[in-house]
Formats: C-alpha cells, sequence, structure tokens
C-alpha cells in the first residue's frame, strides 16, 4: 500500500509540473521562444539547491555518479531543446505519443537486459501493452503528419531518446551507487541550468536579464510547477529503490496522461473523444494491474 501511494504521489506531482508549467509558459511575458530557457534555469536551481539542502549539503560523488550527472544534464538539455523545436515544426500529440513511447520502453529494456532480478511476468507484459495502446489511443485522433518536415522526425527520434535515457540513467546510478542519488539530482540540474543559462545569453546577450521579467500572472503557476518538479525528482529516486523498473515507469507515465486528459477537459474544457475515453480506461486498467 505505501508503494502505491507513492507512484500515485509521483504522477500527481508529475502532472502538476506539466499542467502549471503549460499555464506559465502562456502567461509568461516575455517572448515565447525565451520561455523554455528561463524555465530551464530557475528551474535547475530551485531543484539543485532543495535536493542539496534536503540531503544534509551532500557533497561526496563517485566518478561514475559524476559521469551519469553530466550524461543526465544533456539529456535533459536535449529533451528541452527538441520539445521546444519538434512543438514549432509539427504535431503535439505525434511528440508528446514518441516521448511518452521513449520514458517507458528506453529504461524498461535496461532494466530487463541489464539489472539482476528485474524480468517481467506475463500480467506485467499485458499490462505496459495496454499501457502502450493507450498512449497511441490518447493521441491519435490530433495526429497530423501531412506536409511534416524531414527534421520533426529527427527531433521526435531525439525527445524519444532523451527522454528514455534520463529515465535509464537515473536507474543505471541507483544500481551502482543508490547512496549518492541526491548527488546524483544536485549534478544533473545544475549542470543542465548552467547550459540553458549559456543558451540564453549567446542568444540574448546583454539583453538575458529582460529574460526574467516573467510578469505578475506567470509567477504563481511558475512557483508551483517548480516546486512540483523539486518534490517529484525527489520521490523518484526515492520509489526507484522500491518498486521494479516496469511498474514504475508504466504507473508514473500512464497516470501523469491521465491526469493530463482530466485536466484537459476540467480546465480548459477540451472534450474528449472516444479514442482518448478508451485510452483511459486502458490506462487505468494498466495502472490497477500493476499495482495489485
Amino acid at each position: 500500500m505505501k508503494v502505491v501511494l507513492l507512484l500515485a504521489v509521483l504522477a500527481l506531482l508529475h502532472s502538476f509540473q506539466t499542467l502549471f508549467c503549460t499555464l506559465y509558459t502562456s502567461r509568461y511575458a516575455g517572448r515565447s521562444e525565451l520561455a523554455s530557457p528561463v524555465f530551464c534555469v530557475l528551474q535547475s536551481v530551485v531543484i539543485a539547491l532543495f535536493t542539496w539542502v534536503c540531503s544534509g549539503f551532500v557533497t561526496e560523488a563517485a566518478p561514475l555518479t559524476i559521469l551519469f550527472g553530466v550524461l543526465n544534464a544533456l539529456m535533459l538539455y536535449g529533451f528541452n531543446t527538441s520539445l521546444i523545436k519538434a512543438g514549432s515544426l509539427g504535431s503535439y500529440a505525434f511528440l508528446n505519443m514518441m516521448l511518452l513511447f521513449g520514458g517507458l520502453l528506453v529504461p524498461l529494456f535496461y532494466a530487463v537486459l541489464f539489472v539482476e532480478g528485474e524480468s517481467l511476468s506475463l500480467w506485467q507484459v499485458f499490462a505496459i501493452g495496454l499501457m502502450l495502446v493507450a498512449f497511441v489511443l490518447m493521441n491519435v485522433k490530433d495526429i497530423r503528419l501531412k506536409g511534416t518536415k524531414p527534421a520533426y522526425y529527427l527531433f521526435c527520434l531525439l525527445l524519444f531518446l532523451c527522454n528514455g535515457f534520463y529515465g535509464t540513467l537515473l536507474k543505471m546510478q541507483s544500481v551502482h551507487h543508490p547512496e549518492q542519488k541526491d548527488a546524483m539530482v544536485v549534478i544533473s540540474y545544475a549542470l543542465m541550468g548552467v547550459i540553458a543559462l549559456l543558451q540564453l545569453g549567446a542568444k540574448e546577450r546583454g539583453a538575458t536579464p529582460k529574460a526574467f521579467k516573467l510578469g505578475k500572472k506567470a509567477v504563481l503557476p511558475l512557483v508551483l510547477s517548480l516546486a512540483s518538479s523539486a518534490l517529484a525528482i525527489n520521490v523518484l529516486t526515492w520509489v526507484m529503490a522500491l518498486v521494479d523498473t516496469a511498474t514504475l515507469f508504466t504507473v508514473d507515465n500512464g497516470g501523469v496522461l491521465v491526469l493530463a486528459a482530466a485536466y484537459s477537459y476540467l480546465i480548459f474544457k477540451e472534450k474528449p473523444n472516444l479514442p482518448k475515453l478508451l485510452g483511459m480506461v486502458l490506462a487505468v486498467i494498466s495502472i490497477i494491474i500493476l499495482s495489485l
């Protein structure tokens, strides 16, 4: 019951992170293309500091933990960059499906192939299959690919890989140095923030400080999104030691997708179509099977 509750909290926090980030982006007072790098810089500061303080100001990090942290910072940067680029070139529904597939399948393949005791039962295979079908059903109606440029598919592939390897690197670090999970988070997000700030500085130069003038309407959703993301990453690294990879990433990704669909209906008044409703049902069934 404890693990089920933690998984529910994790999915809820990740859904809040996405929801409030979306609201922040729509209310950001500056140029729209600056909303993401500004968010990345602020997110890195909040998560790195929050994790560092909660860990008791941890400083120890083995060379392997540092390597995983550096690689994950690149995955975070690649994820944010490819998300922006793909979103500007083509269908959001297709890129959303690609990032969900990557976030589930890549860490799952790593765990099954290389982590002892992570083999899949028939029930898990069935539940994961249901979730993958749910991913497709909940996005397929909104996919528009006609006339899409080849660069769009390249960025979608990059999104698949970056989202997948982000979770995989967290899992790899938890296998080799579980006691240094906090150091891994601090390194990953601190370095990602430096990269984002350098990118912002190269683009804006002397006008960089102006990019952080968010506007009053953007402040509250930004704070809520940053708080949710800081709590989510720390819950994730904690739960990673308690539950198998298949259950963790399937329930987390599926739970976020179902909650996002609920927010779309309740907050943004978007009426769900039949495939999306069926996908939500399948996702919930998958979550129940894995939770049991």
